[in-house]
């Protein structure tokens, strides 16, 4: 089914909205962060809904796209899709514009198990181990550093151009890193923060096979 949205371009922030006209929850029967296909003229693109309380949800456009935009058409369609092309289609965020700053992290436990690699990046960038599982297609134990490096340049995260590998030898941590540790069954990731590893587990510096580091300031 598509959904039909006025044309109007809005700036919050540094970044460009269109409002969807009705509340999602109800017209649509969806919550949480919404994979559609935009059509408005000869413009087509694909986003996910920005969440912004009791059913409000904003279109994100990019800045590439607003001139063009604003030249087309009085009104939009959407249509709700499974999921993006790639995590990192048509992102409304980007390296200059991240989901967040990161200069704190709030611990999450999530009960599920097989979802380390979620939960990091929930971490860091704020949002529910649930988003991130929908965001990422990945479910319980199918993880990898490929799709941590998708998800982190989703939301504009700021990384390492490669995994760095341990090999045995000394190493020191960088300040913000996502760590590969050996674990029982399957290798295991952590998400690692001014000194201190963010999991349940206990974790030992000779178990760690590689890392990812986060850059922050």
């Amino acid at each position: 089914m598509r959904y039909t949205f006025k044309n109007e371009i809005f700036k919050e922030g540094n970044r460009y909205f269109i409002k969807v006209p009705f509340n999602v929850w109800e017209e649509c029967g969806q919550k949480g962060l919404i994979p559609v296909e935009v059509s408005i003229g000869s413009t087509h693109f694909e986003c996910r809904l920005v969440p912004k309380g009791n059913g409000v949800y904003y279109i994100p456009i990019l800045k590439k796209l607003v001139s063009q935009i604003m030249d087309e058409a009085a009104e939009g369609t959407f249509q709700i899709i499974d999921g993006l092309t790639r995590i990192n289609h048509d992102s409304p965020y980007s390296k200059q514009h991240p989901i967040r700053k990161i200069d704190n992290i709030q611990k999450l436990v999530y009960p599920k198990e097989g979802y380390c690699g979620q939960t990091c990046i929930a971490m860091l960038t704020g949002q529910s181990v649930e988003e991130i599982i929908d965001i990422m297609h990945a479910k319980a134990w199918r993880c990898s550093f490929a799709k941590l490096i998708e998800a982190l340049d989703y939301f504009g995260i700021q990384h390492g151009d490669r995994v760095t590998y341990t090999h045995g030898e000394e190493f020191i941590l960088p300040k913000c890193c996502i760590v590969n540790v050996r674990d029982e069954r399957v290798s295991h990731y952590v998400l690692y923060y001014q000194g201190h590893y963010y999991d349940s587990k206990e974790i030992h510096f000779k178990d760690i096979i590689n890392y990812l580091e986060i850059i922050v300031e």
